[in-house]
């Protein structure tokens, strides 16, 4: 055989590095396209005097890049602990994640020495506290608690972090920010503090921000200007969002997808319009019926009979089956499992065909 001449030597150089680019393209399409967060079959217990309740039983959702996923369902149905154990802040005892897997941007969490979530917290994920009368520091000024974080994940200088705070608690519309900074949080008012909460989780420009209730203790006006603030964010930094809330309203403003809880685990998951226009579970049809409506003409508002189980003796079957009025003898002993119903729905009910 011939050898080959310098055209086809270069024909052949020419087509490596072609496929070198293409891989190149490939593999930074496939790194915008992955989901930012992968939650999968997440198990989140907590071992106390009378048992183990198990809190978070086998969830498992997907926050995509730059979108917003809103978790809504009553207290007591495992929304929070789901976000506490992202955060690693899960107290260790009683708590401890027992299964399941947490990937964050490609890397996963569980498998991360303490050091390196701590690392995570704060900078690449923020959090709004559901509770900002106690998740503030009562002997730090605000500034000086907003300003520890750009300090230790910013390398700023402790003027220049508290020229940042300014900034930030302006944004959050604090009026006379630079005085408020000096101010220590029993100096505010709830909804001041909630706003300071929300410049501290935002200061170092989080990949994912996890809002756990953030307009709660704010009148309607504050409310929509956090709210647009932080629709404002997302697009500038393409910011994701996990919108923990009981607001249909806000889940309906905010959310891109929906994923309701029930006693530790997801009955529905679907984008927000779909599921707004077709909810399938009967718990999320009471959800839906139980929202006060401006024109209604009801003389009160509808309720879901009982309550959340205890999660130290979750029932049989169904969680739902003792509260719902679709349930049967099956529903009280098989447990359904999530179920396609088109255009990217899902929920959990073995009577699914029965009810709509």
């Amino acid at each position: 055989m011939g050898k080959k001449g310098p055209q086809s030597r270069n024909k052949k150089a020419k087509s490596k590095k072609l496929k070198a680019v293409e891989h190149k393209h490939k593999d930074k399409v496939a790194a915008e396209t992955a989901p930012l967060l992968e939650i999968k079959n997440l198990q989140t217990h907590f071992h106390v005097d009378e048992g183990v309740a198990k809190a978070v039983d086998g969830v498992s959702y997907t926050v995509h890049r730059g979108r917003t996923l809103g978790v809504v369902g009553e207290s007591g149905c495992g929304k929070s602990v789901t976000a506490m154990s992202v955060m690693d802040l899960i107290p260790q005892p009683p708590g401890k994640i027992v299964g399941g897997e947490i990937i964050f941007d490609g890397k996963s969490l569980l498998k991360m020495s303490a050091a390196e979530r701590r690392a995570l917290r704060g900078d690449e994920m923020g959090m709004i506290f559901q509770e900002p009368m106690t998740s503030l520091n009562p002997v730090f000024t605000v500034g000086e608690q907003i300003a520890e974080g750009l300090r230790l994940h910013r390398g700023m200088s402790r003027q220049e972090a508290l020229d940042r705070a300014v900034e930030l608690l302006d944004l959050v519309r604090i009026p006379a920010p630079e005085e408020r900074i000096k101010q220590y949080p029993h100096e505010m008012s709830g909804g001041m503090k909630q706003r300071v909460m929300i410049a501290l989780a935002l200061s170092c420009d989080p990949k994912l921000l996890i809002a756990d209730e953030p307009t709660t203790a704010l009148d309607v006006t504050i409310q929509a200007q956090i709210l647009n603030l932080m629709r404002n964010l997302q697009l500038r930094i393409g910011m994701s969002i996990i919108l923990i809330t009981h607001n249909l309203g806000v889940v309906a403003e905010l959310a891109d997808d929906v994923v309701v809880m029930y006693a530790g685990r997801i009955v529905e998951r679907a984008p927000v319009n779909e599921l707004f226009e077709r909810p399938r579970h009967p718990y999320t049809k009471g959800l839906f019926k139980a929202r006060p409506l401006m024109h209604a003409d009801v003389d009160e508002l509808y309720v879901i009979p009982g309550s959340v189980p205890n999660p130290l003796a979750w029932p049989p079957g169904c969680r739902f089956a003792p509260r719902c009025p679709y349930a049967t003898a099956a529903c009280r002993k098989e447990i359904p499992e999530l179920e396609d119903v088109g255009h990217n729905h899902q929920a959990a009910c073995i009577r699914l065909g029965e009810i709509d």
